[in-house]
């Protein structure tokens, strides 16, 4: 045995237990809204926090040195004061900001509620349906991807189609499969008045607060339906269909692919933005990779399996989705240049 090579993998070990345990002290500051209360306000002792705050004194103390320690916060021991940083409240604060991160302190214990069911299920099949996920994991998907996707959608995004955008913004029929809570529609609507924007997903809750967020809109030109992916209506059919991180998720993704492909109109185009990953595993070993495989493990693939899915996983890479699309009945399949090192977009036509 190398002893230097055992000490080695137990410091990477202790790094990831570490950032598991922090993570939870994360999720109670985002909870109480301590990094909002933090954000701006430069140095502050632990006193000025308690009078700001009104938290307990004793588990501010706690956490404070846990954010210290993990440099999240900044402490001066001169001034025994503490200080979140602008970079720092960008990712953590600011959920208007395209770099917010702390939607992650919401899924990952949602996460790790799903471990009993992939154990049972490694053992016996199935696995754990996403309604067993909880609010926590919806509005954490919601946090996390909502705010880039409210800037960079019809910025960034759409911009890589530009004979699309044209035609929003003249009016066209659009369809957002696997809506979730609606971000993606309702920005695109908020953007095209002139266009006509559904929105369908499975899941009950997610689409209540698509309703809700379109009310509290305004927005007029977008609707909300719980229709399953294989589904979709097909006529009259959509100008323009996107997925955003879905086709990975679901039971059956040729199926949903070829309703997609049902459902597009003649010369329409399907934008379909699927996780950032090689088509084979030794393209995936380093950091994003296991990310992307452990999400794949404790929810991606596992919702899929619990109703007798293919459990394609969210590290299909490109090789395969150009595949699945073609096999689908697509004849175009294009990967956009779109920078972005989370996500591929892909262009997909008849």
């Amino acid at each position: 045995m190398d002893k230097d090579e055992m000490r080695a993998f137990m410091g990477r070990f202790m790094e990831m237990t570490t950032g598991a345990a922090v993570l939870g002290v994360v999720a109670v500051a985002d909870r109480t809204g301590l990094f909002r209360e933090l954000q701006g306000q430069g140095p502050l002792t632990l006193s000025e926090i308690v009078a700001r705050t009104g938290f307990q004194r004793r588990y501010l103390e706690e956490i404070l040195a846990t954010l210290s320690a993990a440099e999240i916060l900044i402490y001066a021991p001169e001034g025994e004061s503490y200080c979140l940083p602008d970079e720092h409240a960008a990712c953590l604060a600011d959920e208007s900001s395209p770099y917010f991160l702390a939607g992650w302190s919401q899924m990952v214990p949602a996460l790790y509620g799903a471990i009993p069911g992939v154990v049972e299920a490694c053992r016996e099949g199935g696995g754990v349906p996403f309604s067993e996920f909880g609010d926590d994991m919806i509005e954490g998907i919601a946090r996390s991807n909502g705010p880039g996707t409210r800037l960079m959608l019809t910025r960034k995004w759409l911009p890589a189609m530009p004979d699309v955008v044209g035609r929003l913004e003249s009016g066209i029929r659009v369809a957002d499969v696997g809506c979730g809570s609606g971000v993606a529609a309702l920005t695109m609507a908020r953007a095209y008045p002139n266009s006509e924007f559904h929105g369908f997903d499975v899941d009950a809750s997610s689409l209540e607060r698509a309703r809700l967020a379109a009310q509290e809109q305004g927005a007029e030109n977008v609707f909300f339906a719980q229709v399953d992916g294989g589904s979709i209506p097909s006529d009259p059919g959509f100008d323009f269909i996107t997925t955003f991180d879905v086709i990975h998720d679901v039971v059956d993704p040729l199926a949903v692919l070829g309703q997609i492909r049902a459902a597009l109109a003649e010369g329409g185009a399907y934008l379909m933005v699927e996780p950032q990953a090689g088509d084979d595993l030794e393209e995936n070993l380093h950091a994003a990779g296991a990310l992307t495989y452990a999400l794949s493990t404790l929810h991606c693939m596992t919702q899929s399996l619990a109703h007798g899915g293919e459990g394609l996983g969210a590290a299909w890479g490109p090789g395969r989705a150009e595949q699945y699309c073609r096999d689908a009945g697509f004849g175009r399949f294009e990967r956009l240049e779109v920078a972005n090192p989370f996500n591929a977009f892909y262009r997909i036509g008849g």
